[in-house]
């Protein structure tokens, strides 16, 4: 407990001259009967008393005027927030097969079972991914030839799975990732125009195969180094996992600005490669500690004037001033 005006408790010394003062001032009663000396007597408990609820109300008093506070220490976890752009490549290419589990889903009597396809993978793995999003603002772009919003960077992920979930139904076009429209610029656009956060990280899911020019590379790799975004691109097909000539282009500008290339052979590769992403960017948990005070003013002041109370009626059933 400390005290926020504690010069006040030096008034709690004025007690004994007070209390001095009071004692000399008694008089004699001057009367022969020994019947009143007797009730007297009967009295001087209560003359205790009413000393005693003198002093605890004086000092009640000082130390309400003291201010008194009680320091509390209250402690919090707080998630460090993080920007997330998933940019989901829509092209036709994404239309084709991946070998993996088929969708839960099952079909109607007599139809078709439905094929895997790697948009349908896709789709699948980034909502877990999404999910595990705790704290972080999340936005979905898709792409083919340029690239266009599906849902902006938001703290409400139940909206973005939602957005998700309509990714798949229409895949066509070819691939972009270097044009002033593409994939890249897309997100960084985005970035640009509504990222909060100190962290920022774009996460590209693409089959595409595209050389890329090299002065826009340039351009795109200063730009990822101004936004500090840091940059995951999960590669579906051989392409990718073979690590052939037209995804060379690609795998420069997101290894030259600090990023990493994982190759996907399979749906199962899919899903570990966003779980790899979610292990490299684990949220960061702070433990903050405020200290607040709890005025214990108000308590003493009502304990001073029950005293105060109690000395008075006290005093008065005693015929006694103290």
């Amino acid at each position: 407990m400390t005290f926020a005006q504690p010069y006040y408790l030096i008034l709690i010394a004025l007690l004994a001259p007070i209390l001095w003062l009071s004692g000399k001032r008694k008089t004699h009663v001057g009367h022969s009967q020994l019947v009143i000396h007797a009730r007297m007597f009967r009295f001087s408990f209560l003359r205790c008393l009413v000393v005693l609820c003198l002093c605890l109300a004086w000092t009640a008093m000082c130390l309400a005027l003291a201010r008194p506070v009680l320091p509390q220490t209250e402690e919090r976890q707080v998630i460090q927030t993080r920007d997330f752009v998933i940019q989901v490549d829509i092209s036709g290419s994404m239309g084709e097969s991946i070998e993996g589990r088929r969708p839960s889903s099952a079909p109607s009597s007599g139809a078709s079972p439905v094929e895997l396809t790697r948009i349908i993978a896709a789709r699948a793995a980034a909502s877990d991914f999404i999910r595990r999003r705790e704290g972080d603002r999340v936005a979905l772009l898709l792409f083919n030839h340029e690239s266009f919003y599906s849902w902006p960077l938001s703290s409400d992920h139940s909206v973005v799975l939602r957005r998700l979930e309509q990714v798949g139904r229409y895949v066509s076009g070819g691939t972009n990732f270097d044009g002033p429209q593409g994939a890249v610029q897309g997100a960084l656009d985005h970035f640009r125009e509504m990222a909060q956060a100190q962290t920022r990280v774009l996460v590209l899911v693409t089959d595409g195969e595209s050389s890329m020019d090299q002065g826009r590379s340039r351009l795109l790799l200063e730009q990822l180094g101004d936004l500090r975004v840091r940059v995951y691109v999960l590669g579906v097909g051989p392409g990718w996992v073979n690590n052939s000539r037209d995804t060379q282009d690609l795998r420069e500008l997101v290894e030259s600005a600090g990023g990493s290339v994982i190759p996907v052979a399979n749906e199962e590769e899919l899903r570990s490669g966003f779980d790899r992403i979610d292990k490299l960017e684990r949220s960061s948990v702070e433990i903050r500690s405020a200290v607040t005070y709890r005025e214990l003013y108000g308590i003493l002041a009502i304990l001073a004037t029950i005293l105060l109370l109690g000395y008075l009626v006290l005093s008065a059933i005693t015929f006694e001033e103290v």
